[in-house]
Parts: C-alpha cells; sequence; structure tokens
C-alpha cells in the first residue's frame, strides 16, 4: 500500500503485516499497543473501535484487537473479531499470501473455543496443522507470524490437560538430542541475539510456564534484559521495565525483600518514563501492588480476604478482569486456608458472595474453562499444588497446567 512507513520504535511484534496499512492507521495500531502493554485496555480498545471500517479487517489489526481483548479476558469479544478476520482473510487470500495468517487466526479461535465452551476439538487440530506447518522450518527462517504460532502451539496444550488423549506434541523448533532447551526456548533466544527483542518478550510469557524452576525463570528474564543493547527500532525501556516487574514478583513470592525492592526500583525508573505525556502505566501500578500482597504472603503476614478482594475493585475499575479474577480467587482462597487469621473475612455469607461475584464475572467475559477451573481451587479443599506460586506475570498462561504441558511433551 502507498504510504506505508515504519514508526522509528515499534512495539506491535507483526511488522511483516504492516505493508497492508496506511501510515494513519499504522500509527493508530502502534498507540493501540503501547496502551495495551501498559494495561491502559479502556484507551487501548477505544482506538480499535474508532478505526476507519477499512483498516478493521486488515490480518495485523484483527489479530492485535483479538489479543488485546483476550489479554482482558473478554473471550466472546474476541472471538467475534477474529471470526470476522478469518472470514475476510479466506475471502481476499490469493494463492498461499494468506496461510500462515489463516492458520494462525485457526489456532487463536481455537483457544477461544475452548476458554469459552470447553471445546477441545480445535485446539487439537491447530496443534498438528501449527506442526505441519512449520517442524521443518530451520530457526533462522521464522517470521514473525510464524513465532505467533510458536507461541500458540506451546499455549494450546496449556488448555487441554483435562482432555481425553493427547496431541502429537513435539518441539518447534526442533531441538538437538543433547539440548537441554526448549524449541521456544531456543527461538526466544535466537530473536534476541538477532535484535527482535518485542517477539521475545512474547515468547517469554509463554515460555516461563515450561521452565522446571525459579532460577530457569530468572535466568530466562535476565536473559531478554541483558539483549536490550541500544542502538534499536524496539522499545528498550518498555521491555526492561516489563522484566523488571516479572522479577520483582518472582522476588515477592520467593519473600526476597531485596530482590523485590531492587527490581520494582529498576521497573518504576523505566515504565516511568512514557513514549508519550498522555500515556500512564496501569502495569505499574497494578503490579506494584500485586507484589507487596505476594511479599506479605511469603512472610506469612497474609493478606487475607480482604485485602485480596480490595486488590480486585481496584483492578475492575480499570478493566483489568485477568486481575480482577486472579484477585478474587485468593481472596476465596484465603477464606478456606486454615492458616488464615482473619476470621471475620470467613463467614459463610461472605464466601458466597465472592464466589458469586467471581462467577458472574466469569459468565460476563464468556470463560467456562476459568470458571470450572476456579470452583475446584475454591471447592473448600486444601490446594496442594499452591498455584499462587505461579503468578499472574505469566500472560495469559492459566493457573495449574504447568504440568499438563510438560506431560504432551512426552
Amino acid at each position: 500500500m502507498e504510504d506505508t512507513a515504519y514508526p522509528a520504535i515499534a512495539y506491535g511484534s507483526l511488522l511483516s503485516l504492516y505493508h497492508e496499512l496506511d501510515l494513519a492507521t499504522i500509527l493508530l495500531l502502534e498507540k493501540a499497543i503501547v496502551h495495551r502493554s501498559l494495561r491502559n485496555y479502556f484507551q487501548s480498545l477505544a482506538i480499535f473501535d474508532a478505526l476507519p471500517t477499512s483498516a478493521t479487517c486488515k490480518t495485523a489489526v484483527v489479530l492485535e484487537h483479538t489479543w488485546t481483548l483476550i489479554a482482558q479476558y473478554r473471550f466472546r469479544e474476541g472471538r467475534c473479531i477474529a471470526e470476522r478476520g478469518l472470514s475476510a482473510l479466506r475471502s481476499n487470500a490469493v494463492g498461499n499470501n494468506g496461510h500462515g495468517p489463516i492458520i494462525l487466526l485457526r489456532a487463536l479461535l481455537a483457544g477461544l473455543d475452548t476458554l469459552i465452551d470447553g471445546s477441545t476439538r480445535r485446539c487439537f487440530e491447530s496443534l498438528q496443522e501449527i506442526y505441519g506447518w512449520l517442524s521443518g522450518v530451520p530457526t533462522v527462517e521464522f517470521t514473525d507470524v510464524q513465532v505467533w504460532a510458536v507461541n500458540l502451539y506451546y499455549y494450546l496444550p496449556t488448555l487441554l490437560s483435562t482432555a481425553a488423549g493427547s496431541p502429537p506434541f513435539r518441539d518447534i523448533p526442533s531441538v538437538p538430542a543433547n539440548s537441554p532447551s526448549s524449541g521456544i526456548t531456543l527461538l526466544r533466544k535466537h530473536l534476541q541475539r538477532t535484535g527482535r527483542l518485542n517477539e521475545a518478550l512474547f515468547l517469554l510469557e509463554t515460555e516461563m510456564a515450561l521452565l522446571p524452576n525459579k532460577d530457569a525463570e530468572i535466568e530466562a528474564m535476565e536473559s531478554v534484559r541483558s539483549a536490550c543493547i541500544e542502538p534499536s527500532t524496539q522499545p528498550l525501556t518498555y521491555i526492561e521495565g516489563s522484566v523488571a516487574l516479572k522479577l520483582a514478583l518472582l522476588y515477592a513470592e520467593l519473600g526476597d525483600d531485596e530482590g523485590y525492592r531492587e527490581e520494582m526500583f529498576n521497573a518504576a525508573a523505566a515504565l516511568s518514563i512514557p513514549k508519550a505525556s498522555e500515556f500512564s502505566s496501569n502495569l505499574l501500578r497494578t503490579d506494584t501492588w500485586l507484589a507487596r500482597l505476594e511479599l506479605a504472603r511469603a512472610g506469612g503476614q497474609g493478606p487475607g480476604a480482604e485485602a485480596w478482594e480490595g486488590f480486585a475493585d481496584y483492578a475492575a475499575k480499570l478493566g483489568d478482569y485477568r486481575i480482577e479474577a486472579k484477585a478474587l480467587t485468593e481472596a476465596l482462597e484465603s477464606m478456606i486456608n486454615p492458616e488464615s487469621e482473619e476470621a471475620e473475612d470467613v463467614s459463610p455469607e461472605n464466601r458466597e458472595r465472592l464466589r458469586e461475584r467471581l462467577d458472574e464475572l466469569y459468565s460476563r467475559l464468556g470463560s467456562s474453562f476459568h470458571r470450572s477451573v476456579t470452583r475446584r481451587r475454591v471447592s473448600g479443599e486444601r490446594n496442594q499444588q499452591q498455584p499462587h506460586k505461579q503468578g499472574v506475570s505469566k500472560g495469559v498462561v492459566m493457573y495449574g497446567q504447568q504440568s499438563a504441558l510438560r506431560s504432551l511433551q512426552t
């Protein structure tokens, strides 16, 4: 398309698809992505809603719009956007030009089907389709669209832990027999070496659920941060700040007060320097609050249901429904934990009120998957897996699903 250009610093990770867009649309799309990255969901979605009709079915716009709704846990709306985009792409595809994006949109829809109504058939089909498409591609040849597909290839099995059987799940890219790393780790490191840091950070969100221990998680995050070297067309301060927040949360979960404080200082230093004066960072404020709650828990000082519900109220005002659901679940779990010291929070009436609020939230967002997982977590039985230690810094990877993902690899 004529007049197409790229921003000096790009937050998006699908630049190969920007050729379909004019400059004005690219700049608006980038602005929406910045707001999503900072968890300013209302501002991000307002931009998508205001885009001209001619742009709304372009592949990059559809994918980023869908991903924003998924990040906010608005699954039904995300499915509508993805279905509309897939229909438009199929109508306009010539030869193999739309092959990769079509596979990617089908995989997104497969995951959304599982999240919304528990259907798993399309997830299994998408795993097989992605493997057939990418299994022979050398690491150095992966495009940005294929990187997104790899991310979904490792994510979709987390939704299949209760499904009968398992798909043919092998590493993409292929891994040498003596390598201790998974395909997603090898690809993330390659992206770092070649300066594709937005994509490396994108993979890191899912990769974290595959790593065997906290030391491996710290190593992966430090590896991404160490690759933030000028000059670059990537948003280095945002990447550094995002990684620092993840590390701060991890150290808080471990009860490492010194590590938490150091990384929170690093995060604030990076994320307090906005791209433009109109941007603020709900990301920094929300994760700071969450890290303080995790640090208190690691120190054996609560927090109780009241503290978690207050955090949920805050997240709800921001439209951060993923964090709201996380906080409400933690509030309920604190009530059934016999070690809880907040007896005033654990009355049957209060417990039922929170259950109803969480159930209503998932009904409104359209996620039978989360509703069923959460019901098991807050059924009144002691949770032996301690899922809170996995935090919410893993992007959209669901609590308690890491073992399922590993089992599908064997």
